[in-house]
């Protein structure tokens, strides 16, 4: 696409191709969302990003988010999201029926369609989203994720044609996603990994906050935590407390952004 400047014409292809470049380096590494929140720029107003991934309907995996607006909305959002509001989400459905499964979708949402008003207050409005544009995909596991590129409030909704544009982006999304997730996953897929991992990364926690914080990051609840290391799930709860506060995290999100930063 060729665009008339007071300096003459600029090819805008360089743009996109640069940031494509960004996000190939970034996989596999804790800037990858970020790189993904400035490629996605080259093609449309983008004010937000996030990655989940999930093993099951009812347990959504937070991976990244970034926001331009402000971290914290961003943040915020995820944190809401995976407390509770995922349920709400449109995507799940469509991730988890079976004539979608193993397939490749997009999906759009706009502010005022987002179905129940505890999820447009939480995850939209106080985050200062106005809508959302999704790729839904499965990992080689068949594990599904969503990466999800949202317009801030104060641009508004995404113009259909930078959602269009960003469309054309979204066949590089996936396969640096793709495997940018394998990376991330693969240090942490079994819990003795994940646990050596989290003693040397966090060496001040006792062992079983460790044991506990390991399962954390492979996405297990309390109940299978639990079940893993023969104690209650109220015990888990309390050495989980415990080991945000000496990692000096609030949440699961910020336990594995400090557990896969580089």
């Amino acid at each position: 696409m060729l665009v008339q400047q007071a300096g003459g014409v600029t090819d805008r292809l360089a743009g996109p191709y640069s940031a494509a470049c960004g996000l190939v380096r970034a996989v596999g590494r804790s800037e990858f969302v970020h790189e993904l929140l400035e490629a996605s720029r080259a093609f449309a107003p983008v004010d937000f990003v996030s990655i989940f991934m999930f093993p099951t309907k009812d347990k959504p995996i937070f991976v990244g988010t970034e926001g331009r607006p402000g971290q914290r909305f961003a943040d915020s959002a995820a944190d809401h999201y995976v407390k509770r509001h995922y349920r709400d989400d449109p995507n799940i459905d469509v991730m988890f029926d079976g004539d979608g499964r193993d397939k490749t979708v997009t999906t759009y949402l706009k502010r005022d369609d987002v179905p129940t008003a505890s999820y447009r207050t939480w995850c939209y409005d106080r985050a200062q989203i106005a809508d959302r544009l999704s790729l839904l995909s499965h990992t080689d596991r068949g594990l599904p994720f969503s990466v999800s590129f949202y317009g801030g409030r104060a641009g508004g909704n995404l113009p259909e044609i930078d959602r269009d544009s960003l469309l054309r982006f979204f066949p590089y999304v996936r396969a640096a996603a793709l495997r940018h997730l394998e990376l991330w996953r693969d240090d942490a897929v079994d819990l003795d990994t994940s646990r050596a991992r989290v003693i040397e990364r966090f060496p001040t926690l006792s062992r079983r906050e460790a044991d506990v914080a390991a399962g954390v990051v492979v996405g297990l609840t309390a109940e299978e935590i639990g079940n893993w290391l023969g104690i209650a799930a109220t015990s888990v709860i309390t050495h989980r407390k415990h080991a945000y506060e000496r990692v000096g995290v609030a949440n699961q999100r910020e336990l594995l952004q400090a557990f896969y930063a580089a």
